[in-house]
């Protein structure tokens, strides 16, 4: 499965390859990206950042580099692809993200992934019961090992 994940320049995307690393993976940004790939991911230009295109833009991007799935970290492409998921799922793309997204950006050291509730990742060895409405990439924000989506800010 060939999978994107926005924000590749970011601490964050390299933290989450984890998560995948029987997949190949594209790590995704604005602006210029290093020309750099290794057997665990690939780095990958989204063009430049144009807030009011971002679906079309990811979507465009996700078919023409054969993308089965896509994770999306940035705030704005987190709002805009909610609103289009039935879009991509048309398209036959997978979008890590549940269908209301609540964004709270927070410090984390561990995370997890969901993929349509079932847990297909942990960074470490808590217990987590799933839900269907978790989808995507989440982290610990707090002692009781609560979950929030993860999310970075916007590429200015």
């Amino acid at each position: 499965m060939k999978i994107l994940i926005t924000g590749g320049k970011t601490a964050t995307a390299l933290k989450l390859i984890k998560a995948f690393n029987h997949d190949e993976i594209l790590l995704g940004d604005y602006g210029d990206m290093p020309k750099i790939s290794t057997s665990s991911y690939a780095f990958t230009e989204l063009g430049q950042w144009n807030a009011d295109v971002l679906a079309h833009n990811l979507l465009t991007k996700c078919l023409d580099k054969g993308v089965d799935m896509l994770l999306p970290l940035y705030e704005a492409e987190i709002e805009a692809l909610s609103k289009s998921l039935v879009l991509f799922e048309e398209f036959g793309l997978k979008v890590l993200l549940p269908k209301n997204p609540e964004i709270k950006q927070e410090k984390w050291k561990d995370c997890c992934v969901f993929d349509e509730g079932r847990l297909v990742y942990s960074s470490t060895d808590i217990v987590l019961s799933g839900n269907e409405n978790l989808n995507g990439a989440y982290s610990f924000y707090n002692e009781n090992k609560d979950i929030v989506l993860i999310s970075i800010p916007n590429p200015s």
